[in-house]
């Protein structure tokens, strides 16, 4: 008698999918699945129309003078590289001109931003500051400068002069008539200037005076002018303080925040928001509440460290130091300045995230013919300006983007990526990870499809490259799914 013997045979079962829509980064988006379109981790890419861009760079800054050339000012002196940097105006009897100031530990110098212009002559400090405003005084454009000692140094195109000797200014701004400051030793106050005098800070109901708070959010940070108020942040909590002329009439009010501990650098306005980054993540105020307004930076700014940011054609630059290990690139915290740039775009709605550009400082100029970030860079004696050209001065960065654990919602069965189909101008690696083990392909442009031929039950894909002009859209994957028929 013969019997009929049966045997399991895999039937495979294939399939087309989108890799990914390049959408950005978001790692609680992320899906087991293709098309994945937000990644797991990503650094010197950007996102642009679904696809995948060379992103922000650096380049030398150049100054657009009044008859339409362009100067490239001179490189930063000498004992500089440490300096903070401010965008600010002063002006003589022709009128207000816009320079950039240098603030090392021991000298201050400035330019004056136009043609055939130099750096200004050393002037000797015992202290770097840290905080700079601008203000109109009698028609004359003065520059004020605070942080790292007693007095508030005071900047106009004859020269500076130091006033509020007994106060240790950290933070000021201007608002109406009066200059706001916050003041080492006494970080539970808020102190004003007379009513347009930013010299006299005498305490009187007719002068200067201070407000004191109760110190239950912790110390003040930062003051801040922002739609016909000023904002008080402090550690854990911000305050609305209104403020006219008459002193008898100011009132203050807290404005409810749950948000963790504030970090003071990285408080700046952003159009019809105020944006801050907390211990808890990024958050913004309207005036009135709080909101998170992402939580796509949550373990990014978490132990990071040197936190600043600033805000620019709809764009909030944050720039930090946090070391980052990932197997293919390592970055490694330093000395040269915080290795990591954050840039997220308030209308689009993208995260995008820049390793190595190395930025120590920033400012924004926001002139009659540029508006524009400014940022000095341990990369380059030259002051930089943050465009989209995708490099860091003449070289591209090295550029990554990766997805993890991707099954295809088929958990049991084995999967077969058999290829790729693809169409761009840009030459990258893309990596294959299946159960753990890497491989590496190499796609031409010059080329269509490229055969993988991997197996796995579990797989991770990233994509590297290191060139200037990137444009990387959406391909095509190929997937044979081996099912037992039993």
């Amino acid at each position: 008698m013969f019997y009929e013997k049966k045997f399991s045979v895999d039937k495979p079962t294939r399939k087309r999918y989108r890799f990914s829509s390049f959408k950005g980064f978001d790692k609680t988006s992320s899906v087991n699945t293709l098309p994945c379109d937000y990644c797991e981790d990503v650094y010197n890419f950007g996102f642009e129309n679904n696809t995948l861009t060379g992103g922000v760079g650096l380049g030398k800054f150049s100054y657009k003078c009044e008859d339409g050339t362009d100067y490239e000012i001179p490189p930063v002196p000498d004992g500089y590289a440490d300096a903070r940097l401010f965008c600010g105006k002063l002006s003589n009897e022709n009128g207000p001109y816009e320079c950039l100031f240098l603030s090392a530990p021991d000298k201050l110098t400035y330019i004056r931003l136009g043609k055939d212009q130099q750096w200004a002559e050393n002037v000797s400090m015992d202290r770097q500051f840290t905080s700079a405003t601008g203000y109109l005084h009698e028609d004359n454009d003065l520059m004020l400068l605070g942080g790292g000692g007693d007095g508030l140094y005071v900047m106009s195109a004859q020269g500076g002069q130091f006033a509020a000797d007994a106060l240790a200014i950290t933070d000021l701004c201007t608002h109406y008539e009066r200059v706001y400051a916050v003041v080492d030793g006494v970080r539970t106050s808020v102190w004003f200037s007379d009513a347009f005098d930013p010299y006299n800070w005498n305490v009187s109901l007719d002068e200067g005076g201070y407000i004191s708070l109760d110190g239950s959010l912790g110390e003040v940070l930062r003051v801040l002018s922002f739609e016909d108020y000023i904002y008080i942040f402090c550690e854990y909590g911000i305050y609305r303080l209104t403020a006219y002329a008459d002193q008898l009439q100011f009132t203050i009010k807290r404005v409810h925040c749950d948000c963790g501990r504030i970090y003071k650098d990285t408080i700046t306005v952003c159009g019809a928001l105020v944006m801050f980054v907390t211990s808890d993540g990024l958050f913004s105020m309207d005036g009135y509440d709080v909101t998170r307004l992402t939580d796509r930076l949550d373990d990014l700014v978490k132990d990071a460290e040197d936190l600043r940011a600033l805000y620019c054609g709809g764009r909030y630059y944050l720039t930090f130091d946090k070391e980052h290990e990932d197997g293919i690139y390592d970055y490694t915290s330093n000395e040269d300045g915080p290795n990591v740039l954050v840039v997220v775009d308030t209308e689009k709605g993208t995260t995008e995230i820049y390793r190595g550009a190395k930025i120590r400082d920033m400012c924004v100029l926001a002139g009659t013919r540029q508006n524009c970030v400014l940022a000095l860079s341990a990369i380059s004696d030259c002051v930089a300006e943050v465009n989209d050209k995708g490099r860091f001065f003449s070289e591209p960065p090295f550029r990554y983007w990766l997805i993890k654990d991707v099954d295809f919602n088929e958990h049991v069965n084995k999967k077969y990526v058999l290829g790729v189909d693809y169409c761009t101008d840009t030459p990258f690696v893309l990596g294959v990870v299946a159960d753990g083990k890497a491989t590496e392909y190499h796609l031409d442009p010059s080329k269509k499809y490229a055969a993988i031929g991997k197996s796995g039950m579990c797989f991770d894909f990233y994509i590297k490259c290191s060139v200037s002009d990137v444009k990387i859209k959406p391909f095509g994957i190929t997937v044979d799914f081996m099912r037992r028929d039993r």
